[in-house]
């Protein structure tokens, strides 16, 4: 994805990425669920997700560290700058926290996840999408390269780790599912180039067959869990 622009959810995919992402549809029913309302974004980055709430029919708030992208988020709605460290916000203010790919950037999970849930009502919902290194191609990439878009990786997960980094935290896992054995390193391309995107039925073709042999290495992972 390129942090550089504003990019509304879908007008760069083909249908065909969402057979291999399985968090799609699970956080859409959860999204859209009556007593979810009040939505926290945190890195929301340039609002890529807050606008695919909005296609849901919910608003939400952003947050990051880097006003560059705050600027591209304010598109798809209202936006603060702050650390995922001290949310500036009262307690319970929030149903649902949506976190993607950004945890393992914070240098203190506990405090992030702590102030996570001190900012959700009781039994609202925390949505997180994170890489672990059960896949071997993490973790040897992010020996070679340990930043991302400039971010330092400062949190290294597994997908059995995490899940207990959130009991640890006091939330309980409702939901949990790897994927992505290595289609994740595709998705890449596309946003780059985005005429390879129609080449994207054939990757996964592919990722379906990698799946059903080596599900447990991939690099990709999802909890839903509730405060």
């Amino acid at each position: 994805m390129d942090y550089r622009k504003p990019v509304t959810f879908g007008e760069n995919w083909s249908p065909s990425r969402y057979q291999v992402l399985p968090y799609f549809a699970v956080e859409r029913a959860i999204v859209q669920r009556p007593d979810v309302q009040r939505i926290l974004d945190l890195g929301c980055a340039n609002g890529w997700n807050m606008s695919r709430f909005g296609q849901y029919g919910r608003a939400s708030v952003g947050l990051d560290v880097v006003m560059e992208r705050l600027q591209l988020a304010r598109a798809h709605g209202p936006v603060l700058a702050a650390s995922g460290l001290a949310l500036p916000f009262a307690d319970q203010s929030f149903d649902l926290i949506y976190i993607q790919h950004v945890l393992h950037h914070i240098g203190d999970v506990t405090q992030s996840l702590h102030e996570v849930r001190r900012c959700l009502r009781p039994g609202g919902v925390l949505f997180l999408v994170e890489t672990v290194e059960d896949s071997p191609l993490i973790r040897w990439g992010r020996r070679l390269y340990p930043k991302w878009m400039g971010d330092e990786i400062n949190a290294p997960f597994t997908f059995a780790g995490l899940r207990q980094t959130l009991a640890d935290a006091g939330f309980q896992v409702q939901e949990a599912q790897q994927y992505s054995v290595l289609f994740w390193v595709w998705e890449i391309f596309p946003d780059q180039a985005p005429l390879m995107e129609k080449l994207t039925p054939l990757f996964v073709k592919l990722e379906r067959l990698l799946l059903r042999m080596w599900r447990k290495y991939s690099a990709h992972c999802f909890y839903v869990a509730v405060s």
